[in-house]
Parts: C-alpha cells; structure tokens; sequence
C-alpha cells in the first residue's frame, strides 16, 4: 500500500514539473494572456526573463487615464503603472512596445492585470519611476498606428475581454441621459469619474469616463455611434473607458 502510495505522488510530482515546464517559459516572448493566467490579487515577481510585445491603447494623452498606460496584444491587456504626470510625451499613444518583465511585479486588480514595481505598501504593484521605464520598455515600431479593434458582443464581456481594444458599434445613448455630459460634478464643483448607459438592442454597456479628461464638460451625442476603447473594470464591473475620444458617428 505504501508502494503504491509513493508511486502516485512521485507521479503526480513528474506530471507537476512537466506542466511547469510548459507554462513557466524561462525566457523569450510570452503573451499576455500567459500573463493573466499567472496573475492573482496577491503580487508576483516575475524573475523569468520574458517579455510582452504589443500597442499601447490607453494612456493620459486625453487624461482618460492617468499615471498608466495598457498594453494590448491579440490574447489581452494589461495595465503598467508609472509615477509620471505626462506619459503621452514618452511613450506616444499607439506606440508599439516591448516590455520587459523581468524584476516587475503583476497582479490583478479585481478583474484587471497590472504590471509594476514591487509594492511597498498596500497596493498590488507601485507606479515604476518615470527615469527607471526605459530600463524595461523600448519601442518596436517608429510609426504609431492604432491596431485594429476588437468587436464584442456586450453579452460576452468576461475576464478575458478587461483592457482588450474594442469597439461596440450601433449604441444611443439611453434615453435618461440625454442631455447630460461624459462627466458630473461633486460637491466642490469639480468634475468626477461617471459612468453613463450605451443601449445596442436590449442590451445595455455601461461607458466610464474620468473627470479629469479633456471632454469630461462636453454633452454626450444622442444619435447613433460606434464607441472605441478599453475594457476597464469599474465599481466591480465591466465598463468601456473610451480612448483618444473615439466616439464616431
């Protein structure tokens, strides 16, 4: 019995070190879905010395995020924090990138996958200083091109779809907020993050945006339009966070 016990854990062992070596590549290109697939809401080192290949969908050129930016492939995306005030200057919207993940830190953020420093207190992962980026992120292409968007059925949104480039074509604004602006105020008359309600059928995507964007005061069109953008998680649940202002009608 204790023969047979000590050959099912050496076999599970065997079959456990075969597996790692097929998920845990030492090195090279990996895809951010590879990524995902390692992240959990506690952070990791990462000391394999991969790295991610992709565009850069969103960052602060309009503010619609701030000291960010994400980083998509065809398998996902991912968000990379840093401590500075003027990403768009250094790394140009739609720039295609290499990131080297080596000596970073991931983690998720509910459904959200980060990329940074290793934390020093609360957080999953810290902003990398602004003077340390080009130590893990160089640029692949001269020419920024946006990639091509991702169409999604709102019924689909799953973890898989949290910051993936997509477009949702078809949506009017809902009827109860017509007349309203990408963003309300609060108390001390200043613009706060709001989400809003894009109907496409009978289904209805809900549309975050950050009070600190460039058209945060500017009112929302009521005629039919295709939105483009990110998957963001928001207050528990998924939300389009648009880039670049792409509201197309």
């Amino acid at each position: 019995m204790l023969a047979h016990i000590s050959l099912i854990i050496c076999m599970i062992a065997l079959l456990s070190c075969e597996e790692q070596g097929k998920s845990y590549p030492s090195e090279g290109k990996v895809s951010i879905a590879y990524l995902q697939s390692l992240a959990t809401e506690r952070s990791m080192k990462i000391t394999q010395d991969i790295y991610i290949e992709g565009c850069v969908v969103a960052n602060d050129k309009l503010f619609e995020i701030e000291k960010a930016l994400v980083i998509a492939d065809d398998s996902g995306g991912m968000e990379l924090k840093i401590d500075e005030e003027y990403i768009n200057d250094i790394v140009p919207l739609f720039s295609h990138v290499r990131l080297r993940c080596s000596g970073l830190n991931i983690g998720r953020e509910g459904a959200k996958l980060v990329i940074g420093a290793p934390p020093t207190g609360e957080y999953v992962v810290d902003r990398i200083a602004s003077e340390e980026i080009f130590n893990y992120l160089t640029f692949t292409s001269n020419n920024p091109t946006a990639p091509p968007s991702a169409t999604i059925d709102i019924n689909d949104l799953d973890s898989r779809s949290v910051l993936r480039y997509a477009r949702f074509e078809d949506m009017v604004l809902s009827r109860t907020e017509h007349g309203a602006k990408w963003c309300d105020m609060n108390e001390e008359n200043e613009y706060r993050s709001t989400v809003r309600h894009f109907i496409h059928d009978s289904d209805t995507l809900r549309v975050v945006t950050s009070g600190g964007c460039y058209y945060a005061s500017e009112l929302i069109p009521t005629t039919e339009c295709t939105l483009i953008g990110i998957i963001d998680w928001y207050e528990k649940d998924y939300a389009l966070r648009i880039t670049s202002h792409q509201v197309l009608r």
